[in-house]
């Protein structure tokens, strides 16, 4: 099979796969999150706290900072070995911060999904709160910087120039995804999420007669302030699409080093591919057992940031090769 073939069976497989998956949960999207709220999800509660949704709503959305505190400690690697003067100290002090702030809100952020799903008294929950604790987690986020890249450092110029291109990817991977979802869809589509109608589930106007499929407008039809005293949260109209989802999927990044160090070997490429689709896999299911999303949602935050990445491996790691070959000519029988 040529190459350009398998470049359109590719394409052929994953149109198919998420237009099966797209029809099962544009039907089934209220079917398949009562079947798995069922023993999660108690009647009139917002917060489950089964524990595999809890652990994957802690997190699930962790690979975003994590990678990018990565992405943030090879990029100051290279400008510290590869430039000279005010460029290598501006380029060495910026991803410095970066990398301390990423993983300083990868930290926050599960202690505040912690904080949501414990119960917590007076006394305790100050281990999650007060500024004493964001001093803690900027030292140990120093820390855990610093160690990043003292490891990176032992690797070779030649590896350390490569991996930039990964560290873009990284960036672009989870920048675009999180902008497009948070920014751009999730306010003016507005979808209910499951367990805001499990609050009030026989309530006319809050209840299941709420429920929107994914491709309905709806806009934010709940002011914030009440929000606030129904649900004791700003976010139950952010249902679609998944922003925990898509933050998982910024592991599809490691799917890159493939082609930036042109893997061959097989069980390390299917690995590669492994670990990305089984977080994410985890993460997606987590989402919609506690009740936070639908499987359209899931569906739809997953495949944002796969899409996002496979056109920026294809543009910035590839050089458009695969899309030149799509489009060239085949030459003509003799």
């Amino acid at each position: 099979m040529t190459s350009k073939n398998k470049t359109i069976l590719t394409l052929c497989l994953f149109t198919g796969v998420f237009g099966i998956l797209l029809v099962i949960a544009t039907f089934l999207d209220l079917e398949i999150s009562n079947i798995l709220t069922k023993n999660a999800l108690a009647s009139h509660q917002y917060v489950s706290n089964d524990t595999f949704g809890a652990i994957f709503e802690i997190i699930g959305s962790a690979p975003t900072t994590l990678l990018l505190a990565i992405a943030c400690q090879i990029i100051f690697l290279n400008g510290h070995r590869f430039y000279d003067g005010w460029k290598k100290y501006t380029i060495c002090i910026i991803f410095s911060i970066l990398s301390i702030y990423a993983v300083y809100y990868m930290f926050s952020d599960i202690m505040g999904y912690m904080y949501r799903h414990l119960a917590l008294s007076e006394d305790t929950s100050s281990l999650f709160t007060g500024v004493y604790i964001d001093i803690v987690l900027v030292i140990i986020s120093i820390c855990i910087s610093a160690t990043g890249i003292l490891a990176l450092n032992n690797l070779s110029d030649e590896t350390l120039k490569k991996l930039v291109k990964f560290a873009i990817a990284v960036i672009i991977i989870a920048a675009i995804p999180t902008i497009l979802i948070n920014l751009v869809i999730k306010k003016p589509v507005g979808r209910i999420r499951y367990r805001a109608m499990n609050m009030y589930p026989d309530d006319p106007v809050y209840g299941f007669s709420a429920y929107a499929r994914w491709y309905e407008i709806n806009g934010q039809w709940i002011d914030k302030e009440t929000m606030m005293a129904l649900y004791g949260s700003t976010d139950a109209l952010k249902s679609f699409p998944s922003g925990h989802t898509s933050s998982a999927a910024t592991s599809y990044a490691l799917i890159t080093l493939i082609d930036i160090f042109d893997i061959k070997d097989k069980k390390k490429k299917a690995l590669i591919w492994i670990i990305p689709l089984v977080w994410i896999g985890l993460t997606a299911v987590a989402r919609i057992v506690v009740g936070a999303h639908f499987m359209s949602d899931v569906l739809f935050g997953g495949t944002i940031t796969f899409v996002t990445m496979a056109i920026t491996k294809e543009i910035l790691i590839c050089k458009n090769s695969h899309i030149k070959e799509l489009f060239s000519k085949q030459p003509k029988a003799a």
